[in-house]
């Protein structure tokens, strides 16, 4: 396996794994626990930069300076759409809606618990 797809899996686990911690205890009718751990979202964003370090190596039209990787850990928010459609076009602009939902499937989850269990008045 490469470190590509480990590091997707990673993230992809990183992301469902609390999330799946925010939803079973509703459907098991017992006390959820207060918050998922603290350094999930930072792992995330951890995964996600190692990913691009890691994926820039391929494409040679990336131009990688001394500091690269620590310059993406930086500015990451606009980096990330910005490199996937330099290197993929359309087809980053996919990828970037799945990293988007990736990094917000927690948020997403708590939502749709609130809106599924919310008492109608």
């Amino acid at each position: 396996m490469s470190r590509k797809k480990w590091l997707i899996a990673s993230l992809f686990g990183v992301s469902v794994i609390p999330s799946l911690f925010e939803i079973l205890p509703y459907f098991l009718d017992v006390m959820p626990v207060p918050n998922s751990p603290a350094g999930v979202g930072t792992l995330k964003i951890l995964l996600t930069v190692l990913w691009i370090d890691a994926d820039s190596k391929l494409h040679p039209q990336v131009v990688r300076c001394f500091d690269y990787g620590f310059l993406v850990l930086i500015f990451w928010v606009p980096y990330l759409p910005w490199y996937l459609w330099h290197t993929r076009r359309v087809a980053g602009l996919l990828m970037y809606a799945g990293f988007l939902a990736l990094l917000a499937t927690p948020d997403l989850t708590q939502f749709l618990i609130y809106l599924w269990f919310s008492p109608s008045s």
